[in-house]
């Protein structure tokens, strides 16, 4: 008995077993949202950073070129695009594109609203009727363009940025304000339809005085969409404009020529001018938005 004490007593003694220290969940999220964080700003600096450069290189002196570093920061570049024939060159094409892009907004908004209606009706064929209208984003725009003009020249119809233009533009840009739609009905509560209806309200009245207040933001949001989809589409384009050049088209056409600085000062002021438009949608949608929420009870 006293030999075993003994050798239980010079044998040596067991490592202490080490803790193993477990992250608690909110840890573990915020390291989650910080890498995701940091992937997403990652994507935003790869996306708007040859932007940001555009725009700096618009800024230089009158020495200045196309490349770093810049010689001196003034207006130069700006001052002798208004001044210069190149801006006659783009007035009209800038037209056609505002034109068009608020032709596609607004005809995307009623499509996209009545298509959105209709896919809430749960009729025959609906699966079908949804992936047909997504066909418009999962097609390739060059194909697009280039196949519809084809079509058209069979036809005996002229291309014209009004006309065969339009049309594929409003293939593109209505999945994406059909999708927008879809996301706000799925959302309404259709039992406020009903109680409209119930007393004795007509179906149209029901759209006007309930409906649509309600899902205003998601129409303006629609029109959103369709106005800068088609503001700065090229490939679609490409086939169906005809003689007359949309803005993304005439850009291309003087890059072929000559790239200059006054080219940066477009790509810019035609930017500034996108940030513009999309702050006053935004404005917009908030002060609905504030006004919808003010009605709920």
């Amino acid at each position: 008995m006293t030999q075993v004490t003994i050798a239980k007593a010079e044998a040596p003694a067991a490592a202490p077993r080490r803790a193993v220290r477990r992250l608690d969940h909110r840890t573990r999220s915020r390291i989650t949202a910080w890498m995701l964080g940091g992937i997403t700003l990652l994507f935003l600096l790869y996306q708007w950073l040859p932007i940001l450069t555009l725009g700096l290189l618009s800024f230089s002196g009158p020495t200045g070129g196309t490349t770093f570093p810049m010689n001196g920061v003034s207006l130069h570049w700006y001052r002798e695009l208004w001044d210069a024939s190149i801006m006659n060159d783009f007035k009209p094409p800038l037209a056609r594109s505002f034109l068009l892009a608020l032709a596609c907004s607004a005809t995307t908004v009623v499509l996209a609203v009545m298509a959105a209606q209709a896919v809430r009706g749960r009729f025959r064929g609906n699966g079908l009727f949804f992936y047909l209208l997504l066909l418009g984003i999962m097609a390739p725009g060059i194909l697009v363009g280039f196949g519809f003009a084809l079509l058209m020249r069979l036809m005996g119809i002229e291309l014209s940025w009004d006309t065969t233009a339009f049309v594929t533009h409003v293939t593109w840009t209505l999945p994406f304000g059909f999708l927008t739609m879809l996301a706000v009905f799925n959302r309404f509560d259709a039992r406020l339809e009903e109680a409209a209806l119930t007393l004795g309200a007509s179906r149209l009245t029901t759209f006007r005085r309930v409906t649509l207040p309600i899902v205003l933001p998601g129409v303006m949001g629609a029109g959103l969409f369709g106005f800068s989809l088609s503001y700065d589409e090229y490939p679609r384009s490409l086939f169906t404009t005809g003689a007359d050049l949309t803005l993304p088209l005439a850009v291309m056409a003087q890059l072929d020529r000559q790239l200059t600085p006054e080219l940066y000062a477009i790509g810019t002021t035609t930017t500034a001018f996108s940030f513009i438009a999309i702050g006053i949608f935004t404005f917009a949608f908030w002060v609905l938005r504030r006004r919808v929420q003010a009605r709920k009870p």
